[in-house]
């Protein structure tokens, strides 16, 4: 497990410094994204847990509990099958759920986020080159969607077999087993990489991050050691 927790910090690591130069209007204390809808895979949660100390925080399964008793996003599918499914030619799988507006319970007092260091790859990649509050909704690059839709497809193959859900069912159901986070409602298995999906005019930017991407140092290892070979693209 240290080698893949090892390997999600390369890859936090390698989309830091990607993503450096890309203005964006995010602030400390700006938290409009920090909903109760945030989804990620099992390994980032267990790596949340095990580095921030979630549990330790008081009150915090109660928030996490009253959360989930409003409206929140739970997925049908992960990343990886709905790119399957994509790359076969056949229709997404209808959304379930809704994306409510209730805060994440990570959220401190003065609305920071009590776990920034560990958060999941969903919070990292949420960002907007113009305010959200006043723009009405978060604003980025195409390209920027098309990589961060690689690296969770990514984050998912590296966890094959591990669980993908909303972020808080993930935290419940692992606390209530104390032994990690076992298959239960609303939780989904994850699968291997199918593949990418590249819009044409980006495959050549595409194929440089992969390149740079592949070469990330872990430990005695790449990244390019955890991925396949040669994953099939479809531009």
């Amino acid at each position: 497990m240290k080698d893949t927790y090892d390997a999600l910090l390369a890859i936090y690591t390698f989309y830091e410094d990607f993503t450096a130069d890309i203005p964006v209007a995010c602030r400390s204390g700006c938290n409009t994204c920090c909903t109760a809808s945030v989804t990620a895979t099992s390994l980032e949660i267990n790596y949340m847990v095990k580095m921030a100390g979630v549990f330790s925080t008081p009150g915090v399964v109660n928030r996490i509990s009253s959360c989930l008793n409003g409206p929140v996003y739970r997925p049908v599918s992960t990343i990886n099958q709905s790119a399957s499914r994509c790359m076969a030619g056949r229709e997404p799988a209808p959304e379930h759920g809704t994306h409510g507006l209730g805060k994440c319970p990570m959220l401190n007092k003065e609305g920071l986020c009590s776990v920034y260091a560990f958060r999941p790859f969903a919070c990292r990649a949420m960002s907007s080159e113009s305010a959200c509050k006043k723009a009405g909704g978060a604003f980025m690059q195409s390209f920027l969607i098309t990589i961060n839709l690689v690296i969770y497809q990514i984050i998912e193959h590296m966890d094959r077999g591990g669980q993908y859900g909303n972020m808080l069912d993930l935290l419940i159901v692992g606390m209530k087993t104390g032994e990690g986070i076992i298959k239960g409602d609303h939780i989904l298995t994850n699968q291997e990489l199918p593949g990418f999906i590249i819009p044409p005019d980006e495959l050549p930017r595409f194929k440089s991050f992969m390149r740079r991407l592949v070469r990330m140092p872990v430990g005695n290892l790449k990244l390019g050691d955890y991925l396949p070979k040669e994953p099939r693209i479809i531009s």
